[in-house]
């Protein structure tokens, strides 16, 4: 006969001393290892604000007023992403570097005194150099960006000691401003020997244009050009005005990229970690030139192109708060968003951002190139000599409005040289933590004794089934 089915309590019951020892055993353990072996890790957090928009260009010029048909081909980008710019930058080895000494000679606080692991590694023993590397390493991995708020940002920084996991969030930010301040100065010198020289370029061109223009009216006896050529010069004139301005805005750009590739803002380090001698982490990294073959970036670079010729053409009809041109400038931000996430495999901050407003330069080129085209059409509707006459005119012109552009950029970018940048505000520096992060004691406790418990009560309902299989064997 059949013994009945023992209930769940009665097994239990029957093996508690084996379920206590299998739950038991380990939850100590974890409490041992929790409360006082692991060392509490301490995380001091800054929160700093960015602007929603951020302007891509030193100064940008209000072109709502032209009353000219093109008037809408402003600038290039009118924003850039939020902090996009600045995560490459905080999480580098350079601010690792930054940071460390700022620390060691600002607080007396040597980092390394914290690392006693690697102090003892011995593939670095005697060799300072690779220490030093090692310790850079180790506080790019410590410290963290969060963009989950828009326009709003944590930098945090995980330490077991709570005074330096704080001091340490905050230098992150403070030398984060350093940097990017000695990137600016450099930039705008850059920016400033460039609109000097073209200057000098624009200077000569007038004077040959001047010189020109007075040889034709003595020659044909012509004195003035009709109204009707006149508006043509000065079509002509406000679109190589636009055209000079995203040239010297894509110009910043292309400072600002080579400045912070001279500061040493390589793609993850890539080179120097080579160099150490030591292994990278993660995948090799892909010459620049190959992210221009990339699938994803190529279908977002048309896309921006195509959006932002869409706003061009909108612009000729729309004011800048009608709904469908609102809607294309939110789609073009989140292309632009996409398309910088696509090109941090490849490019660090300053390089991605030149490729995406050099998308949006030859688009605008190519917006003008065409207007001018049908410009030079009309054009052929006047005789050969007052033709001769209007392209000098529009020439001269052309060159004077030029020269007002570059001269009220050269002297904005002379006041920004001298004027520190504040792209960003602390909203809250960093605190000193009074409570770790982890271990999580009581959450790895209760884990632990969840887990034990349902592995003990696995072992005891499978030690029951085998001794009631034996004493059915034994029945039978």
């Amino acid at each position: 006969m059949d013994q009945p089915a023992r209930s769940y309590f009665s097994v239990v019951a029957r093996h508690w001393k084996l379920l206590a020892l299998i739950t038991l055993i380990p939850t100590i353990l974890a409490v041992i290892t929790v409360f006082f072996i692991l060392k509490p890790v301490y995380e001091g957090k800054i929160t700093v604000i960015f602007p929603l928009k951020q302007s891509a260009s030193f100064m940008r010029r209000s072109l709502s007023e032209l009353d000219i048909p093109i008037s809408g081909m402003s600038g290039l980008l009118s924003s850039s992403p939020t902090l996009y710019n600045h995560i490459v930058i905080i999480e580098s080895r350079n601010l690792a570097i930054r940071v460390y000494n700022y620390l060691k000679n600002e607080h007396n606080i040597d980092m390394l005194d914290y690392y006693d692991d690697l102090k003892r590694d011995p593939e670095v023993r005697g060799d300072p150099e690779r220490l030093m590397q090692k310790v850079y390493k180790r506080m790019q991995k410590r410290v963290d960006v969060g963009d989950l708020d828009r326009g709003m940002a944590t930098v945090s920084f995980a330490h077991t000691n709570a005074e330096v996991a704080a001091i340490t969030a905050n230098a992150y930010i403070s030398e984060t401003l350093v940097f990017l301040n000695e990137v600016n100065r450099e930039t705008q010198n850059d920016l400033v020997t460039f609109l000097m020289a073209r200057q000098v370029e624009v200077e000569n061109n007038l004077q040959v244009a001047e010189s020109e223009i007075q040889r034709v009216k003595e020659d044909t006896g012509i004195l003035s050009v009709e109204e009707q050529a006149r508006q043509i010069i000065t079509s002509y004139s406000e679109i190589e005005t636009l055209v000079a301005q995203a040239e010297i805005d894509y110009r910043g750009s292309l400072s600002s990229a080579n400045s912070m590739e001279r500061a040493g803002m390589d793609m993850e380090d890539y080179y120097a970690i080579l160099l150490s001698g030591e292994t990278p982490d993660g995948d090799l990294p892909v010459p620049a030139i190959d992210a221009l073959a990339d699938t994803s970036i190529a279908r977002l670079r048309s896309e921006l192109a195509n959006l932002e010729l869409e706003r061009q053409q909108t612009m000729l009809w729309a004011t800048p708060d009608n709904p469908q041109l609102l809607l294309i400038n939110s789609r073009i931000e989140a292309v632009t968003r996409e398309l910088y996430r696509e090109f941090f495999q490849y490019y660090d901050a300053a390089q991605a951002s030149l490729i995406v407003e050099s998308t949006a330069y030859r688009a605008q080129l190519s917006v003008a190139e065409d207007v001018l085209a049908e410009l030079d059409i009309r054009l052929d509707a006047f005789p050969p000599e007052e033709r001769r006459l209007i392209e000098l005119e529009r020439d001269r012109d052309v060159q004077e409005s030029v020269y007002l552009v570059i001269t009220q950029e050269l002297e904005q970018a002379r006041i920004q040289e001298q004027r520190d940048q504040e792209p960003f505000t602390v909203l809250d520096e960093a605190l000193i933590p009074t409570k770790p992060v982890r271990p999580r004691k009581a959450v790895i406790t209760a884990a632990t004794f969840a887990l034990s418990l349902w592995l003990g009560l696995m072992v005891i309902f499978w030690v029951d089934g085998i001794a009631r299989r034996r004493s059915e064997e034994k029945a039978g």
